[in-house]
């Protein structure tokens, strides 16, 4: 039997509760086995194959990095949309929460643990900015690099200042459920004391003023944001997403200009990134 930090079978004001005292909770049965099976082993293939992983291998612990991952296969396309996980991050990001990447990391067999710290560059006690929803791929143990987490510590108004701390856990969590925890709680990846990679994939979310380290309305395939549901297109931050032009002119559902202004704005010099819906005339026209 798996490991479990948090009992399974919580209901949803249990998961808050843990979350506001704690800064983590696990929300289990989320990703079905057959789902958890296919994307390990895409993403395992992709661990070998996909150049950006090769491009950040400077990590310390040798992490295996995958970027813009509903890029990378439609099964990445929606995993992070379980209502209950997004229920949690309306509770606490707002409404209108966008993601700023989705993701995939990798701890390789015999790993040492990553330093203690913290993905809010400000300290704001009981104002959570962001969210990290981390979907394992196999179970989380103590032995495998289970995220390192100091239950509480986003409440402390400092960022962690050592590469670890008293009081400090392993998240032991069954692969297919969401491990959640606030970006201002003290984390890390766990040393990996295994024979085999630890793999998991993410959804890190933040409040909508919050920057996105990818503008997914300009890096997301114009085929994924075709099959994306209204839902998917707002946590990928097509609303929330600065115009090219005047508002009035800006169609906020879809991320571009509204379609009879779409001639206008292509004389005037802005891009296909801007006007994605004109990919496949550019193409007819080539």
């Amino acid at each position: 039997m798996t490991a479990r930090t948090i009992p399974a079978g919580l209901g949803f004001d249990e998961h808050v509760r843990r979350l506001d005292v704690c800064g983590f909770t696990v929300v289990d049965d989320v990703l079905s086995v057959d789902v958890v099976r296919e994307a390990r082993s895409k993403i395992e293939n992709l661990y070998r194959a996909d150049p950006g992983v090769a491009a950040n291998r400077s990590s310390p612990t040798g992490t295996y990095h995958l970027e813009n991952l509903p890029n990378k296969g439609r099964i990445f396309e929606d995993f992070f949309l379980n209502s209950v996980v997004v229920k949690l991050a309306e509770r606490f990001l707002g409404p209108e929460f966008i993601a700023q990447d989705v993701w995939s990391f990798g701890i390789p067999a015999h790993s040492p643990a990553y330093r203690l710290h913290s993905d809010d560059d400000v300290r704001t006690p009981g104002k959570p900015l962001s969210l990290v929803t981390i979907y394992p791929l196999v179970d989380f143990t103590a032995d495998n690099g289970g995220t390192r987490v100091v239950p509480g510590s986003h409440w402390i108004p400092r960022f962690p200042d050592g590469p670890d701390c008293p009081g400090e856990i392993n998240i032991e969590a069954p692969a297919g459920s969401c491990v959640i925890l606030f970006g201002s709680l003290w984390h890390s990846s766990g040393a990996n004391r295994t024979d085999r990679i630890r793999t998991s994939m993410s959804a890190y979310f933040t409040v909508p003023w919050i920057r996105q380290e990818l503008d997914f309305s300009r890096t997301l395939s114009p085929d994924v944001l075709s099959r994306a549901s209204p839902e998917a297109r707002r946590i990928f931050g097509l609303r929330a997403r600065a115009p090219f032009t005047e508002r009035w002119k800006w169609d906020e559902e879809t991320g571009t200009p509204q379609s009879r202004y779409r001639d206008e704005l292509r004389t005037a010099g802005f891009g296909r990134c801007c006007l994605p819906a004109q990919l496949e005339d550019d193409r007819v026209a080539r």
